[in-house]
């Protein structure tokens, strides 16, 4: 097992090494603005509230899913990572970075975690907004590997976590939606029917005059 583990550990840093052999000047500055703190959650959750509001809905469903989504991987990403307590690639590996390097650990990655979930809510709930949201998650991950504060390892299980909460999260929304949307119909309906609610005939009595 310890071998399979050093195994995994040195091909991720191969893959470190190449993936920093990529850089461009024009694309490193595109890629630190995506790797930015508001892209991965703000943004991200205004997607949502965009698909709310084409749809009209009165209740916010996706933007909620979003939001909740995004809370809970960071508050998840943060527990796992200080229990797992990787170093970044720059203390592990002597790689250099592209500007400030996080004090946190760097296992799984906070930013791959929360944009995934948030993507991955929003693509089960507003599937016309799936191909961007999840492009944009895939290059938020993506730069944190280039920028070199993450390693592979790193973003694709925050990756994958963020699809799990993501896709729980917005199934769990969709059926409480279709459950209060069912209720309401129910009481309308229970209304219409009531006795109260039906015409009453009052009788009228003609009197004819002789």
């Amino acid at each position: 097992m310890g071998y399979a583990l050093q195994l995994l550990v040195d091909l991720d840093h191969d893959a470190m090494r190449a993936t920093a052999e990529l850089r461009w000047n024009p694309a490193t500055a595109v890629l630190v603005l995506v790797s930015a703190w508001w892209v991965k959650g703000p943004l991200l959750v205004a997607a949502g509230w965009c698909a709310d509001l084409r749809n009209r809905r009165v209740f916010p469903l996706v933007a909620l899913a979003a939001t909740v989504s995004f809370m809970l991987a960071s508050w998840l990403n943060a527990g796992i990572k200080a229990a797992v307590d990787r170093s970044r690639p720059p203390s592990e590996m002597g790689l250099h970075a592209v500007g400030a390097v996080p004090g946190s650990p760097s296992f799984p990655s906070g930013h791959a975690m929360s944009a995934f979930a948030v993507a991955t809510a929003i693509a089960v709930l507003a599937p016309r907004l799936r191909w961007p949201v999840l492009a944009l998650a895939a290059l938020i991950g993506f730069s944190r590997v280039y920028l070199g504060v993450h390693f592979w390892i790193d973003v694709l299980a925050g990756a994958a976590l963020g699809i799990a909460i993501g896709g729980l999260i917005a199934i769990a929304f969709r059926r409480l939606a279709a459950r209060a949307g069912s209720s309401r119909v129910a009481r309308i309906t229970a209304t219409e029917n009531s006795p109260t609610c039906q015409p009453t005939i009052v009788p009228t009595i003609t009197s004819s005059g002789k």
